[in-house]
C-alpha cells in the first residue's frame, strides 16, 4: 500500500496519521550507548580500585570509598547502566506494540479504500473499529512520551548533581589539610530532614561530601549546574559548536547573569558588573561552570 493510499484510507476512517518511530529509535540508540558507557565506567573504576589496592593509607582508603562506597562509582555507574538498559528494553517493547497497532490501522485503511468502491455500507463499521484502535495507539504513544520525558529528566538531574559535586570539590580543594581532611567551615542549615537525621543544625560544609550536604547548602551549586547543563544541551540541539570560544563567552555571560539574579543582595560590587566588565579571575569562575558541564 502506497503512502498516498494509506493517508487516503486513514482520512476516510477519520483517524490521524500513524506516528513516526524515528524519534523512538533515536532514544533507544542513545540509551544503549549511555548504558554501554556507564558499564565501561564501572569496569574502569574496578580496574582503578585494584591498582590502588596495592597501597595503604588515607589516599587508598579514599579511593576505596570513592569506587566501592555506598555512593561509589562502581555501584552508581553499574546501577545507572542497568536502569538505562531496562528503559531501552521497555521502549523496544512499546515500539513493537506501536508497529503492531499501526499495522492494524494500515489494514483498516486498505479496507476503507476498497469499501468506497465496493462496499460503502461497511465504512461506518470500519470507522468505529479504527477509532477504538487509534485511541489505543494514542494511549500507547502518550505513555511512551511520558516514559521518555521521565527518563530524560532523571538523566538531566544526574548530570546536574555530578556537575554540582565537582563544584563543591573544587571549592573545598584549597582547604585540604595534610591528613586528608579540610579546614572546617561550619554553617547553619534550615533543612528539617537533615537536622532530624543529624540532631543538629550545624554542618561543616568543607568536610561534608556534596551528596551528604543539607538541601539548602546544595542549592547554589545545583542552580549553577542546572543552568550550565541547559545551556550546553540547547546549544548542541541547535548545532552550535560548544567547544568554540564564542559559545564559551556567551554561555558564561548567561551563567553570570543568572548567578547575579540569585545573589545580588550580598554580591560584592566587583561581581555586580555585567560579564564583559568583570575581571578575568571572575570570568573564569563562570567559564568553569561550562567547562565542568562539558567535562562530564
Amino acid at each position: 500500500m502506497t503512502e498516498q493510499a494509506l493517508a487516503a484510507g486513514l482520512a476516510l476512517l477519520g483517524v490521524p496519521p500513524l506516528p513516526d518511530l524515528d524519534g523512538v529509535d533515536r532514544h533507544i540508540a542513545d540509551l544503549d550507548a549511555a548504558a554501554a558507557h556507564h558499564r565501561e565506567l564501572a569496569a574502569e573504576s574496578g580496574r582503578a580500585h585494584r591498582l590502588a589496592g596495592a597501597n595503604s593509607g588515607p589516599a587508598a582508603d579514599a579511593v576505596d570509598d570513592h569506587v566501592n562506597g555506598r555512593d561509589g562509582i562502581a555501584l552508581t555507574a553499574g546501577d545507572l547502566a542497568d536502569r538505562l538498559s531496562n528503559v531501552a528494553g521497555m521502549l523496544r517493547v512499546a515500539r513493537e506494540t506501536l508497529v503492531w497497532v499501526g499495522g492494524l490501522l494500515a489494514g483498516l485503511a486498505a479496507l476503507a479504500v476498497a469499501a468506497v468502491a465496493y462496499a460503502p455500507h461497511l465504512l461506518p463499521r470500519l470507522r468505529a473499529i479504527a477509532v477504538r484502535v487509534s485511541a489505543r495507539l494514542r494511549e500507547i504513544t502518550a505513555r511512551l512520551g511520558a516514559l521518555m520525558r521521565g527518563m530524560s529528566k532523571t538523566l538531566t538531574n544526574r548530570r546536574v548533581d555530578r556537575v554540582a559535586d565537582r563544584f563543591h570539590d573544587a571549592w573545598r580543594a584549597p582547604r585540604k589539610l595534610p591528613g586528608g581532611t579540610y579546614e572546617p567551615r561550619v554553617k547553619t542549615t534550615s533543612d528539617p530532614a537533615w537536622i532530624k537525621k543529624h540532631d543538629t543544625d550545624q554542618v561543616d560544609i568543607a568536610n561534608t561530601r556534596y551528596r551528604d550536604l543539607p538541601a539548602d547548602w546544595k542549592r547554589e551549586n545545583q542552580e549553577s549546574a542546572r543552568i550550565g547543563v541547559q545551556l550546553v544541551d540547547e546549544a548542541r540541539t541547535s548545532g552550535v559548536d560548544v567547544r568554540s570560544e564564542r559559545f564559551m563567552e556567551e554561555a558564561s555571560s548567561v551563567v553570570h547573569d543568572k548567578w547575579l539574579v540569585r545573589n545580588r543582595d550580598w554580591a560584592p560590587e566587583e561581581q555586580r558588573r555585567p560579564y564583559e566588565l568583570l575581571s578575568e579571575a571572575e570570568k573564569e569562575k563562570d567559564r568553569d561552570v561550562i567547562r565542568m558541564v562539558l567535562g562530564i
